[in-house]
């Protein structure tokens, strides 16, 4: 057990480091979560709560493994090696939105598909920036992150 988890935790940092190139970190995240949280509740107790669930999430292997396959499709689309026009984000081409309910889903089940329509379709924070930059892949799969996250802040 202690090699999986020195195995789980090489892939969680490798992961984070590799979105710091992409300027997506815990505190960014948090944010953009935050940015269309409508509760009621105090906002600095959801925010931890928030970034006790992202941290988490990120020792599930399964989304760990979506995380990466996000980063790597957009790698691979940046260097052209994907099988369309990368520059012009198609409409065609929607694995993109797959991994990002993928991702919701692992975390918290269908609420998050549907949150992850939400946040797709509103862009907060790094989520916009991510598509304005034109990163196909990661902006989905973080809106997916975020809003599985955020549906787990208010089970």
């Amino acid at each position: 057990m202690n090699n999986y988890n020195n195995i789980l935790n090489n892939s969680k940092m490798t992961l984070l480091k590799n979105l710091e190139k992409y300027e997506i970190n815990l505190e960014n995240m948090v944010d953009c979560g935050m940015e269309l949280c409508i509760s009621n509740e105090d906002k600095d107790s959801i925010r931890r709560k928030l970034e006790k669930i992202i941290l988490s999430k990120l020792n599930d292997p399964n989304v760990l493994i979506l995380l990466i396959c996000a980063l790597k499709l957009e790698e691979e689309g940046i260097k052209g090696n994907l099988p369309f026009d990368y520059n012009e984000d198609p409409n065609y081409i929607y694995a993109d939105e797959i991994i990002g309910m993928a991702i919701a889903n692992e975390i918290s089940g269908t609420k998050g598909v549907f949150n992850f329509r939400w946040y797709d379709a509103k862009k907060p924070g790094i989520i916009g920036i991510l598509d304005k930059e034109g990163y196909i892949f990661l902006d989905d799969a973080i809106a997916g992150f975020v809003a599985g996250c955020m549906s787990k802040v208010f089970e």
